[in-house]
């Protein structure tokens, strides 16, 4: 959740009533939900949302409009979403791969990346649709980011990610580093997401 002076976005509501019960807590109004595939952990919560919220606008991918009932905007690459409520200003992203029309937001003036299961920090999303080259070349669109761009990926897989890229590369002392600083963070209960795009290219 998104959210300045009482007005919030969401990106890939896969539990509508998490997302409800954060709203309500904050004491946030909705103005936007944006989606970047159609796989169920991301739009599960969409029916109790749009009930909810009547009228909110509902962005996602044209690619997958057949696959995520309730998108009242459909979006290509190279399109813009304005959020002035937010004071945000989102580029669209193609980034196939994961899903064939899978789609990230990039908000360049407050250096955000929300690329939903493309990119994760310490890895990136299964291949279920598109083709490794797809999945490659959406993965150097994004590294071309600068590199204090926050990413915010989906879910919390990093543990699990740098351990397989350390069976890639036992001898990296980098890994070493981000795995250490990883499991710190988590036995504090605190999340590894956002990444930035520097520490992802390293």
């Amino acid at each position: 959740v998104l959210f300045r002076s009482g007005n919030a976005a969401v990106v890939d509501p896969g539990d509508g009533a998490v997302v409800q019960a954060a709203l309500q807590q904050r004491g946030l109004k909705l103005v936007a939900i944006l989606v970047t595939h159609h796989h169920p952990d991301h739009v599960g919560g969409l029916p109790l949302l749009t009930r909810h919220w009547q009228g909110v606008p509902v962005l996602g991918p044209r690619a997958e409009a057949q696959k995520i009932p309730g998108l009242t905007r459909l979006l290509d690459d190279g399109e813009r979403v304005q959020l002035p409520e937010l004071d945000l200003d989102l580029e669209v992203l193609a980034v196939p791969g994961h899903t064939l029309g899978h789609i990230a937001y990039h908000e360049a003036k407050q250096g955000l990346l929300f690329c939903g299961d493309t990119l994760f920090a310490g890895g990136c999303g299964r291949l279920f649709e598109g083709t490794p080259q797809q999945m490659y070349g959406s993965l150097q669109r994004l590294a071309a980011l600068d590199g204090g761009t926050r990413v915010y990926c989906a879910h919390e897989y990093t543990l699990s990610n740098l351990d397989f890229a350390r069976a890639a590369e036992p001898g990296s002392a980098t890994l070493r580093s981000e795995i250490e600083r990883v499991q710190a963070l988590r036995a504090r209960g605190e999340p590894s997401v956002p990444s930035t795009m520097e520490r992802e290219r390293r």
